[in-house]
């Protein structure tokens, strides 16, 4: 995770600084992380929800994590939802994790850039861009 955490950080930091290229570029440095092994994206995102309780505290800090990275990245930006901006970061990341849970456990699962688009249309649209 933390691996996964330093590669959307540095995509966000070398994205432009409109909130479209920032959702853009972390979205697709984390689908490309995680789906460059199918093993990596399978632990990160199915596994640990079967873990049970031995995982449970990891996963939050994670999921923790990562909400914090999406309200740094939109701070700048007000959003229509703006006290509602943890939540909205929650949210977002869960839908990011159902779209990989499909991809992986689809016969005809969507292609990376399916589910970029995807993930990019639900975190701008979530997160106030046009």
């Amino acid at each position: 995770m933390e691996e996964s955490l330093a590669v959307v950080a540095k995509a966000l930091q070398e994205a432009s600084g409109t909130l479209d290229d920032r959702v853009q570029a972390g979205i697709r440095a984390y689908i490309e992380f995680a789906t460059a092994d199918r093993r990596r994206a399978r632990i990160m995102h199915l596994e640990v929800r079967r873990s049970g309780d031995i995982l449970t505290a990891s996963r939050q800090r994670a999921v923790e994590s990562f909400a914090r990275l999406v309200e740094e990245a939109s701070a700048e930006f007000p959003l229509p939802a703006q006290p509602y901006r943890r939540l909205v970061a929650l949210g977002v990341i869960g839908a990011l994790q159902e779209l990989l849970i499909e991809w992986l456990l689809s016969e005809e699962p969507p292609s990376i850039d399916e589910l970029v688009g995807v993930a990019v249309h639900i975190f701008g649209r979530s997160l106030g861009s046009p």
